[in-house]
């Protein structure tokens, strides 16, 4: 699959695939005319990195636990990598979640105090 086709499959730029591939998330092979040529599989994994990515992974964090892909079917669970890196993120999110809840309730507070003040 050339680059076109995955970018097109993966919704994505081949601009960002060269990104994901010099970050060594994706591999290619180069043809004899020097054309990257991408495995099926690469789509797959390409979304899995957008997910990810999505949920606030840096693509070096990707990188430490990418082998996890291969193992997904196998394997599913037993990549101890991962695991860890998922609890961490969502511990960081857990946290992150409650800061927001009371900035929440402090601006909601403000805007009641400034913009509905109780009747005297």
């Amino acid at each position: 699959m050339r680059i076109g086709e995955l970018a097109r499959a993966a919704g994505i730029t081949g601009r960002l695939l060269r990104h994901y591939e010099a970050q060594g998330l994706i591999q290619s092979r180069r043809l004899p005319n020097g054309y990257r040529d991408y495995a099926p599989d690469t789509v797959g994994k390409v979304r899995w990195v957008r997910e990810l990515l999505d949920c606030g992974f840096s693509t070096r964090q990707i990188q430490g636990f990418m082998h996890c892909y291969a193992q997904e079917q196998a394997e599913a669970g037993q990549c101890e990598a991962g695991l860890l890196q998922h609890r961490a993120k969502l511990q960081e999110l857990d946290a992150l979640l409650a800061v927001l809840g009371e900035r929440r309730a402090r601006l909601a507070e403000r805007m009641a105090q400034l913009f509905l003040p109780s009747a005297f």
